[in-house]
């Protein structure tokens, strides 16, 4: 069954010999070498994360994991591994789901990030347990059924001074090579059997241009371009002659978070996480990778982790995470949310974690039908400090929106059409750099009548 179909353009010029110079606008195609392919959300509104390819017989497999809820309430909580692929880059397939309790880890939504690969016609998925340890599962096929291979972590707890989670497998001459942790990472080698190491854990060293050691994020990529090892984190990126370093740090990388390479068609791609709904409910962007003289990555001007720089609520596919607290119900129905009234200062707010740069935006935009009496719309913001301590951690408890600052903006009564309406984002005091979660009162002063909202936009 196919899930999702983006269409999408890409203009072409041509010099036709029989019409000259001429404009087509057209399907993305592989034809031209010029026409890579780039996607937003290849799985919309799904909580797809942690993509990691592998590239057979004509189609992209991916494993990745799945954030368990829109309201998270506790750090980054996934209650399953999935299995897609498609066959043009555009079309995904689902396959299968690969719980935590297959595994040693039990009925726990600890099914963080992993990579998958295959040796000798068995498919082996190495998978992390939270930021804890990192297991291993084999299957037949790519597609699985996988099972688990150990029945006890591959990676356990105290094998080094990191957290050995966020594996990486990097296959060269028949070499199978793990590397793992946060911090600094490490480096062995698989045994033949694949569930145990040949070689102890190795060190790998990062530096900086100036020769200071380098802190790296959590979960490593690693590919190799003519004589280039590159070793990829998060949205930073390194370089090395040698698989085992050390590594000179290059600075940026594509704008997005744990990333997956793969070539196709003679393009290097890279799936990278992105906030589709939000920090905890996330999605994976299809980029490609392309590469200056001196082997250094290409970096576009216009490259943004989406949904950046703002945060469109456009109601394409569904409520996208947005609740009613009170006052009134609410559901979807043909791209809007809609919402019957039964009190006044009616109350409905968007998923949390919403983690949108406030420096990067200005004002909100809303598009909405009033059919009640009301003539106000209020509307609010919870915003926090990315460099608080603790900020990934805490913060997950529900906001108490009478504490937060209200923006009263007039409305028109008992509408036939959408109307737009736009509050500045200056107009709200002490605001932090990070937008966390946005609430409405679409209809503040009726206490009956209902509303439709067609798209809420920040930028």
């Amino acid at each position: 069954m196919k899930i999702h179909k983006l269409f999408y353009f890409v203009i072409v010029t041509f010099l036709m010999a029989s019409c000259g110079n001429k404009q087509k606008e057209a399907k993305v195609s592989n034809k031209l070498s010029n026409q890579a392919i780039s996607v937003d959300v290849i799985v919309p509104e799904h909580g797809m994360a942690d993509p990691h390819a592998w590239v057979e017989n004509g189609r992209v497999y991916i494993i990745c994991g799945h954030d368990e809820s829109w309201d998270a309430t506790s750090s980054f909580p996934m209650d399953r591994w999935e299995v897609w692929s498609t066959d043009d880059l555009i079309n995904w397939k689902h396959h299968r789901n690969i719980l935590p309790s297959d595994t040693y880890i039990g009925d726990k939504p600890n099914c963080w990030a992993g990579d998958v690969c295959e040796r000798d016609g068995k498919y082996y998925w190495f998978f992390s347990n939270r930021n804890i340890d990192t297991g291993v599962m084999v299957a037949d096929s790519i597609t699985g059924e996988y099972k688990d291979l150990l029945g006890k972590p591959l990676l356990p707890k105290g094998i080094v001074p990191v957290h050995p989670y966020d594996p990486e497998i990097f296959i060269e001459d028949d070499v199978y090579t793990i590397c793992f942790g946060v911090g600094t990472y490490y480096m062995s080698t698989l045994a033949k059997d694949m569930k145990s190491l040949d070689t102890n854990p190795k060190k790998i060293i990062v530096k900086d241009k100036k020769g200071n050691i380098s802190r790296t994020d959590d979960k490593p990529t690693l590919f190799k371009r003519n004589d280039w090892y590159y070793l990829v984190y998060g949205s930073r990126y390194s370089m090395s002659k040698n698989l085992y370093g050390p590594y000179e740090l290059q600075g940026a990388f594509l704008s997005g978070g744990h990333t997956s390479f793969f070539d196709w068609k003679g393009q290097k791609y890279v799936l990278q996480e992105n906030h589709d709904i939000s920090a905890f409910y996330r999605g994976a962007s299809l980029k490609p990778v392309n590469f200056n003289a001196d082997g250094t990555i290409i970096i576009p001007k216009t490259d943004r982790m989406y949904p950046a720089p703002g945060r469109p609520f456009e109601f394409k596919n569904s409520t996208m995470g947005w609740k009613a607290l009170s006052g009134t119900d609410l559901s979807f129905k043909d791209g809007k949310l809609v919402g019957n009234l039964s009190e006044k200062n009616a109350l409905i707010r968007s998923a949390p974690w919403l983690y949108t740069d406030t420096r990067l935006c200005s004002e909100v935009i809303f598009n909405i039908k009033n059919n009640s009496n009301a003539k106000e719309l209020k509307f609010s913001i919870y915003t926090r400090n990315e460099k608080e301590d603790g900020f990934w951690a805490v913060g997950t408890d529900p906001v108490d929106w009478s504490q937060q600052q209200w923006i009263t903006i007039p409305i028109s009564s008992n509408d036939t059409d959408f109307k737009t309406y736009k509050v500045q984002l200056s107009e709200f005091k002490n605001i932090e750099n990070r937008l966390m979660q946005i609430a409405m009162q679409p209809a503040s002063d009726s206490n009956s009548g209902y509303w439709e909202l067609n798209e809420v936009i920040i930028k």
